[in-house]
């Protein structure tokens, strides 16, 4: 326990240029980063809901923690002071057995105790209580969710649903499904090799994750340290270097995200007016039941996303242009001023001279 508890040096924003699978790079969760509309279609919904107090837990296992609040009261004459009690929160990094590599999270230090007692990290998150369930927070739901997508887990879960007696033709589909993630790592070195041709930089994977995904949507993704991520595709993990228009990149999600703050609500208010306008023209059993409906609307709205991101671009390119074009002007109206200062200087040297 007292290693756990003990400072250690900060290594994740020293990064090696290279991503190998022998000696992996630790990880952190960073479940706010990813597209919310990826991981409600990836990962399960967490069944206690998002925090409603003390709403930063949901960044890391806290374990039900939170602020406490009182009184602290003098001993001769009784005078109450207000003061709050905040949980022991520590960064770390903890070592996962079935994704082989350790995975920085923020966690109190009562939940380290308990991680400790039962035996790591994986231990604590694939409990199966209720309570455990609920101390996860939906961090540790999401941690949980992707150790539960590797292969040693899920053959761990087969081997468990044996004993218990379930059909072998069931147990054999979930044997099939973890095979291929057993072999991505045999294509690292063919992925290594291309990718060098390519584009010069190294492009690693290994077998710990095999999940199953929408192509439209963007990559669920890990962070390894400023800049760099593990993207979770259907292939494995895949890190890439940072793009050369990675600053253009953010600056066009920048913009398509304030279209969207000002076109979205509209559009969907529209739209939902539209489709009950619609249904109610309709016999009732022709009608669309409210998932249908709430899909149709998820299928609107991301193409209107869509839209929007192109607008976002062109903008963002016109923006450029003429931010260009006044940096040409600035330039020429600037060699225009010095050219007329040297000829004044002549004409009065000129002058001088005779």
């Amino acid at each position: 326990m007292a290693s756990l508890l003990r400072p250690r040096p900060g290594t994740v924003c020293k990064c090696q240029r290279s991503f190998s699978t022998s000696t992996p790079r630790a990880v952190s969760l960073q479940l706010e980063k990813n597209d919310a509309e990826a991981v409600a279609d990836t990962v399960p919904a967490y069944p206690y809901g998002p925090a409603r107090w003390y709403k930063q837990s949901r960044l890391g296992l806290y374990g039900g923690q939170r602020i406490h609040f009182g009184n602290n009261v003098g001993d001769k004459f009784e005078n109450k002071t207000r003061r709050s009690w905040h949980p022991n929160v520590l960064v770390r990094k903890l070592f996962s057995q079935s994704l082989d590599r350790h995975v920085q999270v923020r966690v109190t230090t009562r939940t380290l105790r308990t991680i400790d007692k039962l035996g790591g990290l994986d231990a604590y998150l694939l409990g199966e209580k209720e309570a455990r369930i609920r101390e996860l927070g939906e961090s540790g739901w999401w941690l949980r969710w992707a150790i539960m997508q590797t292969p040693a887990v899920r053959q761990r879960f087969a081997e468990e649903r044996r004993a218990l007696g379930v059909p072998e033709e069931q147990l054999e589909e979930e044997l099939v499904e973890v095979d291929p993630a057993q072999s991505v790592v045999e294509e690292v070195s063919e992925a290594e090799e291309e990718a060098l041709a390519e584009t010069g930089e190294v492009v690693q994977m290994d077998d710990a994750f095999q999940i199953e995904q929408t192509p439209d949507l963007k990559p669920l993704k890990f962070r390894v340290c400023p800049g760099k991520h593990i993207y979770l595709t259907s292939e494995g993990w895949r890190r890439t270097r940072p793009s050369p228009t990675r600053l253009e990149d953010i600056a066009i999600s920048r913009r398509q995200k304030i279209l969207e703050e000002n076109v979205m609500p509209e559009r969907e208010r529209d739209f939902t007016a539209a489709l009950q306008a619609q249904q109610q023209s309709l016999p009732v059993a022709q009608r669309l039941s409210s998932e249908e409906r709430t899909k149709m609307l998820r299928r609107a709205k991301k193409e209107w996303s869509r839209e929007l991101a192109v607008q976002a671009r062109e903008d963002f390119e016109q923006h450029v242009a003429v931010r260009d074009q006044r940096k040409v002007e600035r330039k020429e109206a600037k060699k225009m001023e010095m050219k007329r200062e040297r000829e004044e200087r002549a004409r009065e040297m000129g002058v001088e001279a005779a």
